[in-house]
């Protein structure tokens, strides 16, 4: 399971790469445009503009060129689909492609670096990653009460003291209240997210989900790095800031450059031979693992397919999240025959997915052996973004 240790930011004048490093591997590259930026947990107070019923869903129009799609199973708070023209406040899941307007969300979620708060929701969850139920018991025991709403916490506050998650819990619930007060004072639709500083902010969006694990962030552009600086020091957070001046390009840093060159490549080889072929279509994904090259070294016994999947299932798991791909997804591992062994290839897959930030749902192994999992959509794939930035300097 990957935790961000290292954050290495390559600034253009259109757009800026964030690369989150784990322990020297790319584990995920966001990249940020500056005339298109990502809206995904944007708060907007929208108008209810029309219902589809023979789709359960309705267009809300929040002020941009297209108007967002709202699921009845989105709603929250109301009892059926509100009058047409009604303010609703909805939160954007995912951004709008092509055609398409972002999808939205009357569930607001306010993400904390420990704890996330749902206004319209009840109890305390975990992340699947917190484990033992005295330590649930014991988390349970200091954010009880703390806000109104349904809280999850999250991996990083595995051990987090109670101090620790008040003063999170305290943030969260004031960037609500700011949320909740310019619903009341603006006319929708409105865009609540951008009139509030640093809201947006992609530096302090990944401080936030990553910080517990951060011990460095690196920037090749002196401002940036220099006002980031200010602030961690007026957080009293620990976590370096460099700038990097010197004659290598920032990306070169744990050979990021060619990582992402990897991850645009259909095939990837890894250590003992083995390759992995991706091909991604419109709503689904095959993924091939061929041990042609891993067989036996002269007087070696040829590898066993458990493990050839084994040494495939992590790569695998990194590969879905740093390109970005999403809807069905459908593996050929190298057959295996034995129950137990499959079994084994599924847990050490499950167990490196779990540390990915988009859901992922898996369902196993078919009759004909293939292996099934569904990952969510969170924008375009890293192949899409990337062609796009560069067709932008065009």
């Amino acid at each position: 399971m990957s935790r961000v240790d290292r954050l290495v930011c390559h600034v253009l004048p259109k757009a800026f790469l964030m690369a989150l490093v784990s322990q020297g591997r790319l584990v995920e590259l966001q990249v940020v445009r500056r005339d298109k930026p990502s809206r995904v947990e944007s708060i907007f107070l929208g108008r209810l503009e029309r219902v589809m019923a023979d789709l359960d869903a309705a267009f809300v129009d929040i002020g941009i060129d297209r108007a967002g799609f709202l699921r009845a199973e989105d709603l929250s708070g109301v009892d059926g689909w509100p009058p047409l023209g009604a303010p609703v406040l909805v939160q954007v899941r995912n951004d709008g492609e092509g055609e398409k307007g972002p999808r939205l969300s009357m569930n607001i979620a306010i993400s904390g670096r420990y704890l996330v708060f749902h206004p319209n929701g009840a109890g305390v969850t975990f992340s699947r990653r917190i484990e033992g139920e005295s330590e649930r018991d014991r988390l349970r025991g200091h954010v009880e009460g703390l806000l109104d709403g349904g809280i999850v916490l999250r991996t990083a506050a595995a051990g987090a003291t109670a101090d620790v998650l008040q003063a999170d819990a305290t943030r969260v619930l004031d960037r609500w209240e700011k949320i909740r007060r310019l619903a009341l004072d603006v006319e929708p639709p409105a865009d609540l997210s951008a009139r509030i500083p640093g809201e947006r902010d992609p530096i302090a969006r990944a401080l936030r989900d990553h910080g517990a694990d951060l011990e460095e962030v690196i920037l090749d552009d002196r401002a940036m790095a220099r006002t980031l600086q200010d602030k961690m020091d007026r957080l009293g957070e620990k976590i370096r800031v460099r700038w990097h001046n010197g004659t290598m390009p920032a990306f070169d840093i744990d050979d990021v450059a060619g990582q992402i060159d990897t991850a645009l490549a259909p095939r990837i080889a890894l250590q003992s031979g083995v390759e992995v072929l991706f091909e991604p279509g419109e709503t689904l994904c095959s993924v091939d693992v061929d041990s042609a090259g891993a067989g036996g070294r002269q007087g070696r016994a040829p590898r066993r397919p458990v493990d050839v999947n084994l040494e495939a299932a992590p790569a695998i798991a990194q590969q879905l999240r740093l390109r970005n791909i999403a809807g069905a997804v459908v593996i050929d591992f190298v057959n295996m025959r034995s129950a137990y062994d499959r079994d084994k290839v599924q847990a050490v897959l499950a167990e490196h997915l779990a540390s990915d930030t988009v859901p992922t749902q898996i369902y196993g192994f078919t009759r004909l052996g293939l292996f099934e999992l569904t990952r969510a959509r969170r924008g375009p794939t890293l192949a899409a973004q990337l062609e796009a930035l560069e067709k932008s300097d065009d």
